[in-house]
């Protein structure tokens, strides 16, 4: 695991120290396209359509019509496809034994083994777009954020597993908000759950048990920078950051579970945070110029980009395998303007090799 072990030893933070996110709004919405925000008004604008049934295609059966183009050169050594087609995949999160990976596709919440097929449907519920899966620490629930499609409002939902993977009863409603959710992270003990808002970060003990654990300073923006918790449970670990005109100034911070003041980890951009089994590294996705995924050490600050952004292609969610030797992330592949039919774009969940 060179990668690991180079990021544990220590390299370089990059060069650059970027104030705001390059390109402007438009960009900066497209840079967080699997975001909560956008992927809810993509929704709304009729831009993205959701899939039906209980079996979807899945890794080597991409859809007619699909902008199915994976990476080349030394890159495709590294990155393994689990899903393909045209479809917004995203959000994807292994389960604690690794056996298994949940996901969302257009608004659908979908498991899959780690070879990617066959793919079930665990979510289908008219008038809402479930997103975010958040497997409990013991593997036998998988919260996951439900926004509605008539409203602003949304939930904290929890679905129980049988042994098979199966929903064994319809999801339960943890908690609910007035406007947007953000992401989920469980306590290692699986006793509380995070949630961020655009401004808070919310931890819930059962239904309806909820307390604001971090407030925003005014003019902040959390909503699509993540969330984590650390392996001993007293540390979370956020993107967020001042609005600009051009933008969110999304770096990452970690303040205690209980409470306090933030302390800043990144200077040079940082939202969607995955903790490496070990804690002492991040995986994160830096939305600023020299764009890409990126892998944090806690213990010397140093950075090291891992998987840079392209023309054609960007990365999202990076999360590590339980063994800590690989990283899921979303593919977000940009098509030419003339072949980009409804929604312009799609997004696929790959394995990033680190060995």
């Amino acid at each position: 695991m060179q990668r690991i072990r180079r990021a544990v030893a220590g390299s370089a933070r990059p060069q650059s120290i970027y104030p705001v996110i390059a390109g402007g709004p438009h960009l900066h919405g497209l840079l967080l396209l699997l975001g909560m925000v956008l992927l809810f008004r993509l929704l709304l604008a009729g831009d993205l359509a959701r899939l039906a049934g209980g079996s979807v295609p899945a890794a080597g059966e991409a859809q007619e019509g699909a902008a199915s183009e994976g990476p080349g050169g030394e890159l495709a050594a590294h990155l393994t496809p689990v899903t393909q087609g045209a479809a917004m995949d995203g959000f994807a999160a292994w389960s604690p034994d690794g056996k298994a990976i949940a996901f969302m596709r257009d608004g659908q919440i979908l498991l899959a083994p780690g070879s990617g097929r066959p793919v079930r449907v665990l979510t289908s519920q008219p008038s809402s777009w479930d997103a975010g899966p958040a497997w409990r620490p013991d593997g036998r629930s998988l919260a996951f954020v439900r926004l509605s499609t008539r409203d602003s409002l949304s939930q904290v939902m929890e679905l129980t597993l049988d042994e098979g993977g199966r929903p064994a009863g319809p999801p339960r409603v943890l908690a609910r908000e007035p406007g947007a959710i953000g992401y989920l992270a469980w306590d290692p003990t699986g006793s509380a759950l995070y949630y961020t808002t655009s401004d808070r970060i919310v931890r819930v003990t059962g239904p309806g048990k909820r307390e604001v654990v971090f407030r925003a300073p005014e003019g902040w923006e959390l909503i699509s920078g993540g969330l984590a918790v650390s392996r001993d449970g007293r540390w979370l670990i956020f993107g967020g950051g001042p609005r600009r005109a051009s933008g969110v100034e999304y770096d990452l911070y970690r303040v205690p579970a209980g409470g306090g003041e933030p302390e800043r980890l990144t200077t040079e951009g940082g939202i969607m945070p995955g903790l490496h089994p070990g804690g002492q590294l991040v995986a994160y996705r830096n939305p600023r110029t020299a764009t890409g995924i990126y892998l944090l050490n806690l213990a010397t600050g140093t950075a090291e980009r891992l998987l840079a952004d392209d023309p054609r292609a960007m990365y999202f969610h990076p999360q590590f395998s339980p063994d800590g030797r690989r990283l899921l992330v979303s593919r977000l592949l940009l098509a030419p303007r003339k072949e980009r039919g409804q929604g312009g774009f799609t997004s696929n969940i790959y394995v990033y090799d680190l060995d």
